[in-house]
């Protein structure tokens, strides 16, 4: 191509609605997504267009087993999907903070029923109000002697479920399971 052509390489500002730069993002974006024609099969595939099949392979493997694991229901209400940004901003918490969010949304502490199956000391009853079961439902959405903690972290006094965690900052979650005075971490 160098032969026929004067070819002269200029750089341009990326992201700034160049049309030829568009066109080359475009074609470029395409060249690593299209099927390779039958005459270019000893052409290998792009390392990029690799690592996003096995990405988008095992993410799928994952929701496929994070949705049918009989277990986990409290973690899957509360973390529902792959989110690499919520991910990064809890493990970007401090350690006491992460150890909050992570144990109370996996419901791994001592609360209720899971520490009866520890056979640690447990309440039957909420720690706070002694009106319903201790649970994280309890904990997190209903129980009324939190809900002014519950409105200053999450804000709102109360959720309508465990669903609604997936959509607040880690950080909220660690405050208010500090605010509740619940956990010894």
């Amino acid at each position: 191509m160098a032969e026929l052509f004067d070819i002269c390489l200029v750089w341009v500002p990326g992201h700034q609605d160049i049309q030829g730069n568009c066109i080359a993002d475009e074609l470029a974006r395409r060249g690593t997504t299209d099927t390779l024609l039958p005459d270019k099969e000893d052409i290998s595939m792009p390392l990029a267009t690799c690592k996003l099949m096995l990405h988008n392979l095992f993410e799928e493997k994952h929701n496929v087993q994070w949705y049918s694991t009989p277990n986990c229901r409290v973690a899957r209400q509360t973390w529902p999907h792959i989110d690499k940004a919520r991910s990064k901003t809890l493990c970007n918490l401090s350690r006491t903070d992460c150890s909050r969010v992570v144990r109370s949304i996996t419901g791994h502490w001592l609360v209720g029923v899971h520490a009866l199956r520890l056979k640690a000391p447990y309440n039957d009853f909420c720690r706070s109000c002694r009106d319903e079961e201790e649970s994280p439902e309890h904990f997190f959405c209903f129980c009324p002697a939190l809900s002014n903690r519950r409105r200053r972290a999450l804000g709102k006094p109360f959720l309508t479920s465990l669903g609604e965690l997936a959509t607040l900052a880690p950080s909220r979650i660690a405050l208010f399971v500090k605010l509740s005075n619940w956990a010894p971490f």
